[in-house]
């Protein structure tokens, strides 16, 4: 019973630490984009350079939020018959996970995509 226990407890504690990552690449993500829009805004940095910046973050959000959500769909996945039963587990289980993945993937591509635009134009 112990073992069932920490268990329990072991997979709470990676649900968490999934869900702050996926935060954390989101602020990062934001924050990045806000301060390269304030640097196109007021100054005339390198185009090249802040290209580069605004490409590297992209695919950092990318590749990080699309890991996570595939990580927090195995988790679901892996979930034992108690967990899956519970009112979370089955909201777990009809997820959305490939519309949240587009949605985010839209948003950050979008915000990129015109960050690049207002650089080179």
């Amino acid at each position: 019973m112990e073992n069932l226990a920490l268990d329990r407890n072991t997979r709470a504690i990676f649900a968490g630490s999934l869900g702050r990552d996926l935060a954390a690449t989101t602020a990062i993500g934001l924050i990045s984009s806000l301060v390269t829009l304030y640097i196109i805004a007021t100054t005339d940095a390198p185009q090249l350079a802040l290209s580069a910046v605004i490409i590297s973050t992209f695919l950092y959000v990318f590749l990080s939020a699309m890991n996570t959500m595939d990580q927090f769909k195995a988790w679901i996945a892996d979930m034992d018959d108690q967990d899956s039963a519970s009112h979370s587990g089955q909201h777990g289980k009809k997820a959305p996970f490939a519309m949240w993945k587009t949605i985010y993937s839209l948003c950050f591509l979008a915000m990129a995509a015109t960050q690049l635009l207002e650089v080179w134009m």
